[in-house]
């Protein structure tokens, strides 16, 4: 039995990383002001794809001045492109923003206006480039191998919870504890995950063995209860850190085995060629009329299609298919941005379990709820969700490394 674990972009906020897209917007904006505020009153205006700026040095002091109190972004003296202004529309209205969906929407709105497709794309690969030049900054500058949290690391790497595995998949867990009662198979298991106490990992399993023999060999290991079974025979035999992120966080925390194996599914920062960034809900209905309209710059920037230019996601299916999974999800929203992927994971006929990890705020509000009915659109099954997803009295929160630090200071 495997375990894929889902990283998202709050795995990396967790650890303290500024890669929020408003972090990158404000990034955006003030590398304008850095760049003119050495300009005299008046210049002609200037801009790129997203943006048309006045250098007047007037309203450049205002801008900045916008910036450090707190105010929202670009009150004064810009005129944003169309994709930029849903984008700021989106944080004004909703306090954050999400590039994809609000790309994706204005698409739809261009159904009867192709002649504005192409500009529309344009700017988003324009934000594309400019989004992998902040990460970049990011990346260079503070992911380093200090980051990995001791806490986030033994979540990951934790043994399967009997509780945790769907009622439809108990055949196939009772399958996998048979095969764990094999000793050649499960010290190999073990030295994986305790090299350095793989004996002791082992004599703990014979000790369980030993006090449970008669009960195993005349009424199964199935009736044992899930609670009294080693954690030493529980482990997954491999693992996939699918990363939908473009950073290298989350790759810090993977051992070096083939057993554990890395997967940027949407490529990574060294490879900005390979880069997916772009909607991915196939079952959309306005997306199926997109794909009537005979131009093929309707589906430029949707994710099915890109797909198929590296070989991870067929890398995944092989995984998927291999052997039954447990996903767990770190950072992830779950949004429809990615629902042709995460409905090929959540209603695989090997996937036993989804165990969402939350996060809480400072005030104590965690946001289980919020991914739960996030994972329910990528659903078509209702009654299956219901079983798969781990209820909340068995879930966990993701830690936050940054707070964590401040607190034991």
């Amino acid at each position: 039995m495997n375990r894929i674990i889902i990283v998202g972009n709050g795995f990396d906020l967790a650890h303290g990383l500024k890669t929020k897209y408003e972090h990158f917007i404000e990034w955006y904006i003030m590398s304008w002001v850095e760049k003119n505020q050495k300009e005299k009153d008046c210049v002609p205006k200037k801009g790129d794809k997203l943006i048309e700026v006045e250098l007047k040095k007037n309203i450049f002091n205002k801008l900045c001045l916008c910036f450090e109190s707190g105010k929202k972004y670009l009150k004064y003296n810009v005129k944003p492109s169309k994709l930029l202004e849903r984008i700021f529309l989106s944080i004004k209205t909703k306090g954050w923003a999400d590039f994809e969906s609000d790309y994706y929407e204005l698409l739809k709105e261009l159904l009867r206006k192709r002649n504005e497709v192409k500009n529309i794309n344009d700017e988003f690969a324009f934000l594309q480039s400019l989004l992998i030049q902040c990460l970049n900054n990011v990346q260079k500058n503070e992911i380093k191998e200090e980051l990995v949290d001791d806490d986030i690391k033994s979540k990951m790497l934790a043994p399967f919870v009997a509780k945790d595995i769907s009622v439809e998949a108990k055949d196939k867990w009772n399958d996998f504890l048979k095969r764990r009662l094999n000793d050649s198979e499960l010290i190999d298991n073990i030295e994986l995950y305790k090299p350095s106490n793989a004996e002791s990992g082992l004599k703990n399993v014979h000790e369980f063995k030993n006090a449970y023999k008669d009960q195993i060999e005349f009424m199964g290991i199935d009736s044992i209860d899930g609670d009294a079974l080693p954690q030493d025979m529980l482990y997954p035999d491999r693992m996939m850190l699918l990363n939908f992120n473009y950073t290298t966080t989350a790759d810090l925390y993977m051992p070096e085995d083939p057993h554990f194996i890395l997967n940027h599914i949407h490529g990574e920062l060294s490879k900005p060629e390979n880069v997916i960034f772009g909607y991915g809900d196939e079952s959309d209905d306005e997306y199926k009329r997109l794909q009537k309209i005979n131009d093929n710059e309707y589906l430029r920037h949707i994710k099915t299609n890109r797909y198929l230019e590296t070989p991870n996601y067929r890398d995944l299916l092989s995984f998927i298919d291999s052997a039954p999974f447990q996903v767990c999800i770190m950072g992830h929203s779950c949004g429809l941005s990615d629902k042709t992927l995460l409905n090929t994971l959540f209603e695989h006929k090997n996937c036993v379990s989804i165990k969402p990890y939350y996060y809480v705020n400072e005030q104590g509000k965690d946001n289980y709820l919020d991914i739960v009915q996030n994972i329910s659109r990528n659903f078509t099954n209702p009654q299956l969700m219901r079983d798969r997803v781990v209820n909340k009295t068995y879930c966990e929160e993701l830690p936050q490394v940054t707070r964590k630090q401040k607190e034991e200071e």
